[in-house]
């Protein structure tokens, strides 16, 4: 059961807003308080109605490869709402290709969008996190990054997104090593095979793909993008205010690598 009093008051930027997982955790976040900006270069018709309707979510452009977009995008937040509590950089990209045929220009754009985009808003975010005012438990701000189960292992296919995965997790490592004593605490959600984005269509579309997904993970079906929300939810909320540098790891088991 939701405890709408948890994220009351709290502001919370995503990238990647009108994705599938963007929008699902602002749902699920405004439901439990928080004010959502969410950050897209799409443009705010992808949201869904209930979203667009709802007077807790606002949306701004944003190209989080562009830093003069993400710093403007961040100081229009904190003009109307006066601070950002809570970062979340979600933005990303997935190209899959077997490695002998992997295109350099797909791996150079793979990093651009998950890493160095994932890095323009954390440090912009973090920038601005620390001028302000701590809560009465220490904290100044929050940013959470969306990893993934194969930040920490291999699959095949995935050296794009898991390498770009793979630094995205220990820069929030170094953030929060570095920024904990400033009140900034950073984490990262690190979700399985998702229902959503490219994942969606492929499951779709590509019984090989279908195969390969039901013979990784244990839990039997692809995860939701509610349930990501559910963790982002966690994560943003004062539960989770003795976690930094951590990675929440929610994927269905697929780490365990499924045994017959």
């Amino acid at each position: 059961m939701n405890n709408i009093e948890r994220l009351s008051g709290l502001v919370v930027t995503i990238s990647g807003g009108c994705g599938d997982i963007g929008q699902a955790t602002a749902r699920r976040l405004t439901r439990e308080g928080a004010k959502v900006v969410l950050l897209d270069r799409a443009a705010k018709d992808n949201l869904a109605e209930d979203l667009s309707n709802n007077g807790q979510v606002a949306y701004l452009y944003c190209d989080v490869i562009d830093r003069a977009s993400v710093d403007a995008a961040l100081a229009k937040i904190v003009e109307t709402h006066g601070r950002l509590d809570v970062a979340i950089a979600n933005a990303g990209m997935v190209a899959n290709e077997k490695f002998l045929e992997l295109d350099p220009e797909n791996l150079r754009r793979t990093m651009e969008v998950n890493f160095f985009g994932a890095f323009h808003l954390a440090q912009a975010a973090a920038r601005l996190m620390v001028t302000q005012t701590m809560s009465e438990r220490g904290v100044r701000g929050k940013v959470l990054f969306t990893g993934s189960w194969v930040q920490d292992m291999p699959f095949p296919q995935g050296t794009s997104y898991i390498a770009s995965k793979a630094a995205l997790r220990m820069m929030a490592m170094v953030m929060a090593q570095e920024l904990a004593s400033d009140g900034v605490l950073v984490n990262t959600m690190a979700p399985g095979i998702v229902y959503a984005g490219l994942s969606k269509k492929l499951h779709d579309a590509d019984p090989a793909f279908r195969d390969r997904v039901a013979a990784a993970i244990p839990l039997n079906e692809m995860q939701t993008a509610e349930s990501v929300a559910d963790a982002y939810a966690f994560l943003c909320s004062g539960d989770s205010d003795y976690m930094t540098g951590a990675s929440l790891l929610v994927d269905g088991g697929a780490t365990l690598v499924k045994r017959s």
